[in-house]
């Protein structure tokens, strides 16, 4: 499987508005496995904790510029990581919303 940084280079979404995209990665995403959620949740773990014992220690415009810098980061990996998990279950997706809008 490839890992795409936006929705948008997913080829099952192309023909999707942006809106229509995010409800579908939502239905995808809700149809994750437990085990899928688990490792998804501890990945988040991973990625939050360090930084955020660093910043603990700092203080005035070094706190808030690091914490901006660590939300961008963090925003910006977990997103692909998010879309790989969700791709399994694009089809299903596709077709409950497909449905729904009909």
């Amino acid at each position: 499987m490839t890992i795409y940084f936006s929705s948008n280079k997913i080829p099952a979404l192309h023909e999707f508005s942006l809106h229509q995209r995010q409800a579908i990665l939502t239905l995808a995403q809700s149809k994750l496995t437990a085990p899928e959620k688990f490792i998804l949740n501890m990945i988040k773990l991973s990625l939050l904790i360090p930084p955020f014992l660093f910043i603990a220690n700092l203080q005035g415009i070094a706190l808030a510029s690091s914490v901006a810098l660590v939300l961008i980061a963090y925003f910006a990996v977990l997103r692909p990581i998010m879309l790989f998990f969700s791709q399994k279950h694009l089809d299903k997706a596709i077709a409950q919303y497909q449905k729904s809008e009909h």
